[in-house]
Order: structure tokens, then C-alpha cells, then sequence
């Protein structure tokens, strides 16, 4: 709602948070089933098209990515200058090697890519890990690379009597296995990470390279802020969304 609140026309539609997708596709199929229009959703895209369980209707559109930090953190230019803000009197330089906004994001994926195939083998395989909150910044090298050992480790720690797919316990070298070959199958790894793993990983990433201590939260808030209606418009789910009021009185966007 903070994003959407300041591009959408609150004069003709009023955003509801649906508090969990199970709920938005609860609402959908009631209103799909008495026929009542106007009623839409946007969702963060999760896993999409990899695992099943996502209700399909035209009255459903899915973020570009992961999720809508994730499309923040992949528009143009933002956590360049959320660095340069925060990384000022460092050695930070805009437009320099390892400065751009190219060279952030992917030093950003290399850190949160694994503990997203994680997530997601952690979901397809029923394994029950819990992944919340992780503390990431625990098994990220002085490299900027992530030790693999060290999250299944952690992971498995904080998950209390979690089983395989035949119910065996788990260990750590069958899960690092898995998610090292699931991870070598991967063709796009920015569709496995969630923005609020990458604004953790900018963080990490600020904190080794420039000295400069940001925490997480503060990172997204910043982002949001910083998100433009020329950056938002370039999003599908923005185009898609203008579908909704094509031949109909209703407006969404006010941009």
C-alpha cells in the first residue's frame, strides 16, 4: 500500500491488502461466481508457473518478479543512489566499477540466489524449513559468496523435526546436495529472488565493501520511496493493469 497508494486514482478504486494469497483467491472465486466486476487483485509472483496452487483469471495480474520490492530493486537506477546516499565520504562512486546499478544487482543476486532456491526446494519438497527472518549475513564469505554448508546448517538448526519427501530426517549434506544441483538448473536466477532477500543482501553488501551499516528494512523503505511513475510504468503489471479499465468508466492509475 505504500507504493500503490501514491500512483493509483483513490478517487475511483480503493486498495484492499488481501493479507495472504489464499485470501485474494477466496475473494476472486466468490466474485467470479456471482459475477460482480470490479473487483482485481495483484500479486507477487512467487513461484509462478514452478509450483501449482495459483488460481488463474484475468482478474489477476502477478508482479514482474518475485515480488514488488524485487521489481524495485530491479528499477532503474534506485539502489545505485540509495548507495550513494548512504555510502557518502566512502569510496563509493557512481557510475564506477563495481558502482552501477549492474554491478549492485548482481553482486546483490550472487548473495541472495541460493537462499532463494532454498525457499523454493523448501516448498516443492514439502521440507518445512524455516527460512524467515534467516539470518543471512551469517553465511555470506568475505568474497560476497554464500558458503552453502553454512546456510543448510543454520536452516536445519532453526527447523525442529523437519523430514524428507520418504520421511527420513534430513542432513545437511542431502539438502546442500539438492540445492546445488537445483541451483546448476537454474536459467534464470533473478526469478528465485525475493526483495526482501536482496534489500539484505545490499545491506551485507554495503557493510563489506563501503563500511556503512544499513539494516534491511531501512533499505526497502528507501527503495519505495524512491520508486518514480516513469520507473512504474515500465513494469507488465503496470500495462497489464490498464487492461482492467479499457471500454469501462473505472481508473486505476492516476500516473
Amino acid at each position: 500500500m505504500a507504493v500503490f497508494d501514491r500512483f493509483m486514482d483513490l478517487d475511483h478504486c480503493i486498495p484492499i491488502p488481501a493479507h495472504g494469497k489464499e485470501n485474494a483467491h477466496t475473494c476472486l472465486e466468490r466474485v467470479i461466481r456471482d459475477d460482480f466486476s470490479g473487483v482485481f487483485a495483484i500479486l507477487d509472483r512467487d513461484w509462478l508457473g514452478l509450483l501449482p496452487g495459483d488460481l488463474e483469471d484475468k482478474r489477476i495480474i502477478h508482479t514482474d518478479h518475485y515480488d514488488l520490492d524485487a521489481c524495485i530493486f530491479f528499477s532503474d537506477g534506485i539502489y545505485e543512489a540509495i548507495a550513494g546516499s548512504f555510502c557518502a565520504g566512502s569510496d563509493f562512486r557512481h557510475g564506477t566499477p563495481g558502482c552501477t546499478s549492474d554491478d549492485l544487482q548482481r553482486a546483490c543476486i550472487e548473495i541472495a540466489f541460493p537462499l532463494g532456491v532454498l525457499r523454493y526446494l523448501s516448498e516443492r519438497d514439502g521440507l518445512g524449513l524455516n527460512l524467515s527472518a534467516f539470518p543471512l549475513a551469517e553465511v555470506v564469505n568475505s568474497n560476497l559468496t554464500v558458503n552453502l554448508t553454512s546456510l543448510v546448517s543454520i536452516a536445519l538448526a532453526r527447523t525442529k523435526g523437519t523430514k524428507g519427501t520418504k520421511g527420513t530426517s534430513l542432513s545437511t549434506h542431502s539438502v546442500e546436495d539438492a540445492l546445488r544441483q537445483e541451483m546448476n538448473t537454474v536459467q534464470s536466477r533473478i526469478r528465485y529472488c525475493s526483495g526482501h532477500d536482496l534489500a539484505k543482501a545490499f545491506s551485507i553488501l554495503v557493510k563489506q565493501r563501503w563500511k556503512r551499516k544499513i539494516g534491511a528494512d531501512v533499505v526497502e523503505r528507501s527503495a519505495r520511496v524512491a520508486l518514480s511513475a516513469a520507473e512504474i510504468q515500465k513494469w507488465m503489471m503496470y500495462r497489464h493493469t490498464k487492461k482492467w479499465i479499457m471500454g469501462t468508466p473505472r481508473q486505476v492509475w492516476r500516473v
